[in-house]
C-alpha cells in the first residue's frame, strides 16, 4: 500500500530536481553545459517565448540532465533523480508544464534565473550530508526497496538524500539509489 502524497510534498521533490537541473548549467557546475538561464538563452528563449522562456529554460535543463545522468548510470538495478523508473521526474515535467498556463507562475523560475552556486546548493543541503560509494562515473548513496518505488513519503525522503548529494560536487558523478527487492 502507498501513501498518499501532499502538494507540499510533491512541490519540495520538484523543486529539488530543479536546482539540481540548474546547477549544471554553464554558470553554475557546468555538468551538463546548458546554457539556458545564461546570456544566450535569456536571448533566445525570451525573444521566442516571452511570458514562459523561464518554463522551458528548466525544461531544457531537465532533458540535459536526464541525459547526462542516464550515460552515467546505466545499470537496471538504480534510480537517480531523474530517472524514468519512478515518478519524480514525471511530476517535475507535468509541474514545469502546468506552470506555463499559470497567472502568475511560481516564483522559483525567477529565483533560478539570479540563484547563484552557493543559493543553490544552501536549499539542497541536508542536515547530514550524505554518505556514499563512488562507483566509475556514478555514485550509491543508498539504496530503496522496489515495492516502495512509487510510495511518495519513500520517494520524498530519497530525493532530499539524492540533491543533498550534489552539494559541494565540483566533478560530476550521477549519485543513485540501488533499487533492491
Amino acid at each position: 500500500m502507498t501513501s498518499a502524497v501532499s502538494t507540499h510534498d510533491v512541490d519540495k521533490i520538484v523543486a529539488s530536481a530543479i536546482r539540481v537541473a540548474r546547477l549544471g548549467e554553464a554558470d553554475m557546475r557546468n555538468w551538463w553545459g546548458s546554457r539556458s538561464f545564461g546570456a544566450a538563452g535569456r536571448v533566445v528563449l525570451k525573444q521566442r517565448l516571452p511570458r514562459t522562456w523561464r518554463m522551458a529554460a528548466v525544461e531544457l535543463d531537465l532533458a540535459s540532465a536526464v541525459n547526462r545522468h542516464n550515460e552515467a548510470i546505466d545499470r537496471s538495478n538504480a534510480v537517480h533523480l531523474f530517472s524514468d523508473r519512478w515518478p519524480v521526474r514525471r511530476w517535475t515535467s507535468a509541474w514545469v508544464a502546468e506552470q506555463k498556463t499559470e497567472d502568475e507562475p511560481s516564483e522559483i523560475f525567477e529565483q533560478l534565473e539570479t540563484a547563484t552556486l552557493d543559493t543553490i546548493e544552501d536549499r539542497l543541503r541536508a542536515d547530514k550530508k550524505p554518505k556514499f560509494k563512488a562507483l566509475g562515473g556514478a555514485l550509491r548513496v543508498g539504496t530503496i526497496e522496489r515495492s516502495l518505488l512509487g510510495d511518495p513519503v519513500v520517494v520524498a525522503d530519497a530525493v532530499r538524500t539524492l540533491a543533498a548529494s550534489y552539494v559541494g560536487l565540483e566533478t560530476f558523478a550521477a549519485p543513485f539509489l540501488e533499487v533492491v527487492e
